[in-house]
């Protein structure tokens, strides 16, 4: 075929791909005047683009059409490597993914191949390889867990576990998702996002068809085919490399894409939280927020137009919080919307612990109303309805009947004044959300949204002190509130590690928090369900190898002391760890519960208790009980590490020198890693991580 006539062909493709997709045929009938050759190459064009499951919105055939018709042979019945190809599970403009048998250690698998043209073409090529190194340097429960990376005999593959269950868009299709699963799926993407920005990754392609969800619930995120590295990779992760995506290439799904990605812009994690609030709009009203006829139409929608209100959701304290949640995931500015996923995520889970009162009956029937056609269209809602609704949901703690019916009155003045002055512009004044978190969600403490480091010596002070009663609450019963010298010894360390936020060192001690912190993310999951199983407070487990190794599941000290908590060799092995296995953090978790659950058992078990379980982690239980012992007779004796602290002059030098500061700097790491908005970090509080 002549070069002028694959142009041709082109042309009429790309004009088709305009048309909404039921007028695509007519429009090729017409365009091709009766020439059947081009309506029959063009057609099988726009078959192959539609069948495609959209791995990105215009799929590589559509900028390379002729090599499609050339390579339609498929994999299955095929051995590639130890891989026996079983069937196909689906494809797309990035490649075809398939079913496979890992011969080798007998598990299926799925196994992405990068169809034969694409090894043609090293931009393709790179972006393929690009995915692989995108998902392989991250490791956490909710993101697509990647086996091995390979080419045999020309066929360049990646191999994936294999999720037995559902995408959001099929789960969504059959209207199964209740109210607390739509923020359970939004909550785990969020938590997968936050992991993926704290390591640098953008996924920049968020949508339903890029979420699964195992028959167990736990949710993957797929596909990081097109993710960008972000240019400032964390310190650490050296082996990422930063990338650029040429200026103007549009890669992503028009309908979730956010508004800078539409323009062709740089984009950062903002963009994915944009794309996740789509999905959650999508989810509670089971339509889009930005639609058209054509694509062109929803980039402009998505550009220049407000979504249709939630205006169904009743005055309800969870669901407020949850309209705040979407309202401020799709601002069209990048700087409105949540800076990091894990702001996101701290409102989402704020919203799931408001509703955690509302029966799975009355969450239908709020989920029922939103659902409504005729609240987006029309922006109606008959005050019967909301009257039905408001009704049936439980009151904000302290309000009365007769604040509901004057809240209804508001309401209803509010929205006939919405209706006469056209509805959207005037809801967006009321209702967009003012500040980085939604409403319901701001603590008392003027510092709560403040970075330490920009806070006043007093604030600091406030701070600390509010902040290790929490982490106290957290610990046990009976927390005890410190003098002036305990919470200053705490801040001394809080001090200490927000300085070192700055830090561009590699070198172990001295990197930054968030290269530390990030570490943390995928282990949390583990470390809690082993703590948890012991009875121990799993903020206990979180944040010791924080000041034990920096988690880092290998380090070792000049004292032998190696592993993610630290064990000498002689400690491990006489709690079932080996030399050798002291670098497993599978094996090192279990073995270190065990012990702080035996200390537990010697020293008690309030929180007053868990500080001299923690300083006998680093001193040993007798010698703290010998050491309380010899002060039980002193003035204002208490049966926790805060009296050895306060008269630490009557110790010994290892006390003073080293031991003294080790509960301190646990308080300091916990504080930290409960806070991170307040250090600039990208993660979620490391407890908010913890399976339910």
């Amino acid at each position: 075929m002549t070069p002028e006539r694959w142009q041709q062909v082109e042309e009429v493709f790309q004009a088709a791909l305009d048309r909404a997709p039921g007028e695509r045929a007519a429009f090729l009938q017409q365009a091709c005047g009766g020439d059947a050759e081009l309506q029959t190459e063009a057609g099988s064009l726009v078959d192959a683009h539609e069948s495609a499951s959209d791995f990105i919105e215009v799929p590589a055939m559509a900028h390379d059409a002729r090599v499609i018709l050339a390579d339609c042979k498929g994999h299955v019945g095929d051995e590639i490597g130890p891989y026996q190809v079983i069937q196909q599970l689906g494809s797309g403009g990035m490649g075809e993914v398939y079913l496979a048998q890992d011969t080798r250690l007998d598990r299926q698998v799925a196994l992405k191949i990068l169809p034969a043209y694409f090894v043609s073409h090293d931009d393709r090529l790179r972006r393929f390889q690009r995915e692989a190194r995108a998902v392989s340097a991250l490791n956490h429960p909710n993101i697509l867990t990647i086996h091995e990376v390979g080419e045999i005999k020309g066929v360049h593959f990646i191999a994936t576990e294999f999720i037995d269950g559902p995408t959001l868009r099929e789960l969504m299709a059959a209207g199964s998702l209740s109210l607390t699963e739509v923020l359970e799926v939004s909550a785990q993407v969020a938590t997968a996002l936050s992991a993926a920005h704290a390591a640098g990754i953008v996924h920049r392609d968020i949508k339903p068809e890029n979420i699964m969800r195992r028959s167990d619930g736990l949710g993957k995120v797929l596909d990081f085919g097109i993710a960008q590295l972000l240019e400032q990779t964390p310190a650490g992760l050296s082996a990422i490399t930063g990338t650029q995506t040429e200026m103007g290439a549009v890669l992503g799904t028009v309908g979730y894409m956010s508004p800078e990605q539409a323009r062709g812009l740089e984009v950062d994690e903002r963009t994915d939280i944009w794309s996740l609030g789509v999905v959650l709009y999508e989810m509670l009203a089971q339509r889009p927020p930005f639609s058209g006829a054509t694509r062109m139409d929803t980039m402009v929608a998505v550009l220049e137009r407000a979504p249709a209100p939630l205006s169904a959701l009743s005055e309800d304290p969870g669901l407020q919080t949850l309209r705040g949640v979407v309202n401020q995931t799709l601002r069209k500015e990048a700087a409105e919307r949540y800076q990091t996923a894990a702001d996101l995520l701290s409102d989402i889970t704020t919203a799931k612990q408001q509703l955690a009162t509302v029966d799975i009956a009355k969450q239908q029937r709020v989920l029922g109303l939103l659902r409504e056609p005729s609240l987006f269209e029309h922006n109606a809602v008959s005050s019967s309805s909301i009257r039905e609704v408001t009704s049936s949901l439980p009151l904000a703690p302290g309000a009365s009947r007769g604040y509901r019916r004057y809240g209804l009155l508001v309401l209803g003045l509010v929205m006939l004044a919405a209706i006469a002055l056209g509805g959207v512009s005037l809801y967006r004044r009321l209702r967009s959300p003012t500040g980085s978190s939604s409403t319901g969600t701001v603590p008392a403490s003027t510092t709560a949204n403040k970075l330490y480091s920009q806070m006043s010596s007093a604030e600091q002070f406030q701070f600390v002190d509010e902040q290790e009663q929490r982490i106290s609450a957290m610990m046990g019963d009976r927390p005890a509130k410190l003098n002036e010298e305990a919470v200053r010894a705490i801040k001394t360390h809080v001090d200490r590690y927000s300085a070192r936020q700055t830090s561009v060192s590699n070198k172990p001690g001295e990197e930054s928090l968030s290269v530390i912190y990030a570490r943390a993310v995928p282990l949390v999951p583990l470390i809690a369900k082993t703590f948890a199983a012991r009875k121990i407070p799993i903020v206990v487990g979180l944040y010791l190898p924080m000041i034990e190794s920096g988690y880092q599941p290998c380090s070792e000290n000049s004292w032998g002391a190696k592993g993610l908590f630290q064990f000498l060799p002689a400690t491990a092995k006489s709690y079932g760890v080996a030399p050798e296995e002291m670098c497993d953090v599978d094996k090192m978790t279990p073995a270190a519960a065990h012990y702080i659950a035996d200390r537990m058992a010697e020293l008690g078990e309030d929180s007053e208790a868990m500080t001299l379980v923690l300083l006998s982690y680093n001193r040993g239980p007798q010698w703290v009980v010998d050491t309380l012992r010899q002060l039980r007779e002193t003035d204002n004796y208490e049966r926790n590490f805060w009296t050895l602290y306060a008269h630490r002059e009557q110790l010994d030098d290892q006390f003073r020198n080293e031991n003294a500061a080790y509960v301190p700097a646990f308080f300091a790491a916990a504080i930290v890693g409960e806070n991170p908005r307040n250090f600039g970090l990208g993660t979620p509080p490391l407890s908010t991580l913890a399976p339910r």
